[in-house]
């Protein structure tokens, strides 16, 4: 992309959007004067990321805004709708497991790991055992239905409970043993005891332990305490932290020059009672105004703010946040950086909980994404391609003498693999057995696509870097015949599985990468991916014919 005209930037506040060649949005950024912002990421002294991003841009646009706060929450809302690739990207979180609390007629406990806004969610959860052992504890307490709507709608047809009723983890809705208003009262004693009112709930069981005891009542003293051993054992994730019985939320930060790892303390009356953790990778680390304000609106969207927020680090934008936050919440919300006290400990807990996650992400760096384009790199500088392969295609054939003949291609963006592009081919244009054929039919077939101008196939429509086949100078061969066709100038290399020798067009003799290699590592991925795939799906097609 060229560098644009200083002119035609608006000289006012708003969001600016970098797209690629398909017009899909790759980064957006907030700018209080777009005109001033917007050409600093054409600087030679730009980071490799935003280099890398203007690299792959092909044009800017520009959304105009009234003043700093409406750029902001555009530029979340732009965020949030279409997942620009080079913004902040969360990667944990949506892994931990949470209890969650439906929002319907007769509300349903179960663990997932998908938040929904819509339902309660009481979490995270360090595994899924802790989140599970947790609610069964409490469901001897609080017998809410864990079925399914589909399980408790044919209960309620046939009037008939199930196993959970008979043995008290249920009261019965579906057969109406309990009437709404009590049902009400157990789903909001679960979301009490989950907000860190724990200690009235055991303080209860405790004073009807003594007075049955005092009355000599043993069987049901009995009963007290085991339900007060559920209660305890259901809040051992909820440490305590501190004595004072305050209600915060504390975010601590730990930045790196590649990536940002933030650990997220949900306090509620002295109790942590969740934790969220967030590893991104943003443009650039230093910049928090850039990344901060939307880290926080993401985590309190989806759970539900104390009327305090501790922060690491300061961000001019701090006001703006707890104004959202505050008419999302319908209640006053600030956002502050303590320098000491009691308050500053816990940014010292949460920054030192920060560090332990980045310690992790340290040990996943070969997924890093600064990691994979040194692969690319590499990839690109040992076979002697033109430009860096950021989406690579991979080809296999799979067949059974004449029968089941099956092609796959896998798409590999960034060093990582995308299912969701990948596309299977069945061999149609004649019969037998030839591989070289098969291969010349698959690739024709995908690269036809790219010269329609109205592909609606995103996989299809883009162009790829580098086609890699598998197997060598005879599938090669056949691969080159089609791209020389179409008349494209699109790179190829084979991979022979034996020896695992490379070949390129313009070479005779195959080419051995070191086999500690990072790109012949990259290459060996994705070949055994396309492998796979077209083996799934012979195997889908023979399983299909033996049941007809």
């Amino acid at each position: 992309m060229q560098k644009i005209i200083n002119k035609e930037i608006p000289n006012e506040p708003g969001i600016y959007i970098f797209k690629d060649d398909y017009a899909e949005p790759l980064y957006v950024g907030k700018a209080k004067n777009l005109r001033k912002r917007v050409p600093s990421y054409f600087s030679n002294q730009s980071s490799w990321k935003v280099k890398r991003l203007v690299s792959e841009a092909n044009e800017v646009s520009f959304v105009v805004a009234k003043n700093e706060a409406d750029a902001l929450l555009a530029e979340y809302s732009f965020i949030q709708e279409y997942k620009p690739k080079y913004n902040v990207q969360f990667k944990d979180d949506k892994s931990y497991p949470y209890v969650t609390l439906t929002n319907e007629e007769w509300p349903r406990a179960y663990i997932s790991r998908k938040i929904n806004s819509k339902n309660n969610n009481f979490g995270p959860f360090p595994f899924v055992g802790s989140a599970k052992r947790s609610l069964d504890h409490l469901i001897n307490i609080f017998p809410i239905r864990t079925c399914s709507n589909t399980v408790f709608k044919r209960h309620q047809k046939l009037n008939k409970a199930c196993l959970l009723f008979d043995i008290d983890k249920c009261s019965g809705p579906c057969i109406s043993a309990i009437d709404k208003n009590e049902y009400s009262n157990l789903t909001n004693n679960l979301k009490d005891f989950y907000n860190g009112k724990s200690d009235k709930y055991i303080n209860k069981k405790i004073k009807e332990m003594k007075d049955y005891s005092n009355k000599q009542q043993y069987e049901k003293a009995n009963e007290s305490k085991n339900l007060i051993r559920h209660l305890e054992n259901a809040r051992t994730t909820q440490t305590l932290l501190v004595d004072n019985k305050k209600s915060v939320d504390v975010l601590g930060i730990d930045i790196d020059k590649l990536d940002v790892v933030i650990s997220c303390l949900l306090i509620r009356n002295g109790r942590i009672i969740g934790e969220v953790k967030k590893t991104l990778e943003p443009i650039d680390t230093s910049e928090y105004n850039e990344y901060l304000p939307q880290v926080i609106l993401s985590i309190f969207t989806d759970n539900e703010p104390s009327e305090e927020i501790l922060v690491s680090h300061n961000f001019p934008y701090s006001e703006i946040i707890a104004n959202e936050l505050s008419d999302m919440w319908s209640k006053d919300i600030q956002l502050k950086t303590p320098k000491r006290g009691w308050k500053k400990d816990l940014l010292e807990t949460a920054i030192v909980d920060a560090r332990e996650i980045r310690r992790v992400v340290n040990f996943r760096r070969r997924t890093d994404l600064e990691f994979r384009t040194q692969s690319l790199e590499q990839l690109k500088n040992n076979l002697g391609l033109t430009n860096v392969p950021y989406r690579i295609e991979a080809y296999d054939i799979s067949n059974l003498g004449d029968k089941y003949r099956v092609g796959s291609m896998v798409v590999m963006e960034d060093g990582i693999s995308k299912p969701s592009m990948y596309r299977k081919f069945h061999i149609k244009s004649f019969e037998g057995q030839d591989d070289f054929k098969s291969m010349e039919e698959v690739l024709f077939r995908r690269i036809k696509r790219l010269s329609k101008n109205n592909e609606k196939d995103k996989s299809f429509k883009k162009i790829p870097d580098l086609i890699l086949v598998d197997g060598g100078k005879g599938q090669l061969s056949s691969a080159k015949s089609v791209i020389d066709y179409f008349q494209l100038d699109i790179e190829l290399v084979a991979l022979a599985k034996k020896e695992e020798e490379l070949y390129l067009p313009n070479r005779k003799e195959p080419y051995l990468l070191n086999k500690n290699s990072e790109a012949l590592f990259l290459l060996q991925n994705i070949r055994d991916e396309a492998h796979r795939f077209a083996l799934k799906e012979n195997r889908r097609l023979r399983s299909k014919e033996i049941s007809n």
